[in-house]
């Protein structure tokens, strides 16, 4: 399943796509505007009333949910790794909806909204177009546009996306690698590119993307998915050209805050109940489930 890409930047922003609604593939057309904060959190005030994950610092976006590491510390995480069960979308629902699950370094923006902007990510969108499911994996580095992989992605498939710093030299651009990988059907994809992320942060998330500027008023309608696992996820802060030392996503390094993340909608008030909810850590601390809906969904097993 491949689409066509226009200069687009956001998680799951759509140009002229092919698609799949069964056995049989479909066309649909969907056309998009992108914008420079696709895939950058959108930090949301507070929700005081809802009953937060105690696994780590509550916090609250409106496009994100998921767990993040972050520091203040530049240049602290070098790679991110996780494995998750493609979803399967509900293209029951009406309308055009859109989702993305994906790993990435630098996208986080703490409580006074600061965000970085420098964001290299990668994962796999799960949409609804016209009541059709489609599937892509992809990479992306902002603010430019998203790079579709050769690859194609079934729901219910097994994959890992993992993003690694592999060079660094100072006052030069570092090198990044991006790859998706498809274990139920043996087959990858990825690109290595040059790019100056910050590493501040570490992220494992289900997204909604961002459709047009401005995001505050233009993101998509989160599509109705499966659960999202993601487990395992894992950080590392190795150096570059050492050999990546793995450690769970969800037991926060020296000197970092982990942050559970609520996706609210927008204009949310304190008594607006979330539209996508994390769980907890697993006992291993490298595993979590988001669902849709405010209910705190259970860890996975592990």
């Amino acid at each position: 399943m491949r689409r066509m890409l226009s200069p687009l930047v956001g998680a799951a922003c759509l140009a002229t796509l092919s698609v799949t609604g069964g056995a049989a593939p479909q066309m649909a057309t969907a056309v998009m505007h992108g914008t420079n904060a696709g895939g950058q959190d959108l930090v949301a005030p507070t929700h005081p009333d809802v009953a937060r994950r105690n696994t780590g610092v509550g916090s609250d976006s409106y496009n994100w949910s998921g767990y993040v590491q972050a520091t203040k510390r530049a240049r602290t995480y070098t790679g991110v790794t996780t494995t998750f069960v493609v979803t399967t979308v509900d293209t029951s629902v009406p309308g055009d909806q859109y989702s993305a699950d994906w790993v990435g370094i630098g996208g986080f923006a703490d409580r006074s909204g600061f965000a970085d902007r420098r964001l290299v990510q990668a994962g796999v969108e799960e949409d609804n177009v016209g009541g059709h499911a489609f599937y892509q994996a992809w990479t992306e580095i902002l603010p430019a546009s998203e790079s579709a992989l050769t690859l194609s992605i079934s729901p219910g498939d097994k994959v890992t996306v993992t993003v690694r710093e592999t060079a660094y030299k100072r006052n030069r651009h570092k090198q990044w690698s991006m790859t998706v990988y498809d274990s139920t059907t043996g087959r990858s994809a990825g690109r290595t590119v040059k790019y100056n992320s910050s590493g501040l942060s570490a992220e494992a998330i289900h997204e909604r993307p961002c459709l047009r500027a401005p995001c505050s008023s233009n993101l998509a309608t989160l599509a109705t998915t499966s659960p999202a696992t993601f487990d395992p996820a894992y950080y590392t802060t190795s150096q570059p050209d050492a050999t990546a030392v793995y450690q769970p996503l969800l037991t926060a390094t020296t000197g970092a805050t982990l942050y559970d993340i609520a996706m609210l909608p927008i204009n949310a008030t304190s008594t607006t109940r979330p539209i996508a909810t994390p769980s907890n850590a697993d006992s291993h601390n490298d595993g979590f489930t988001v669902t849709d809906g405010s209910a705190v969904p259970s860890p996975p097993a592990s």
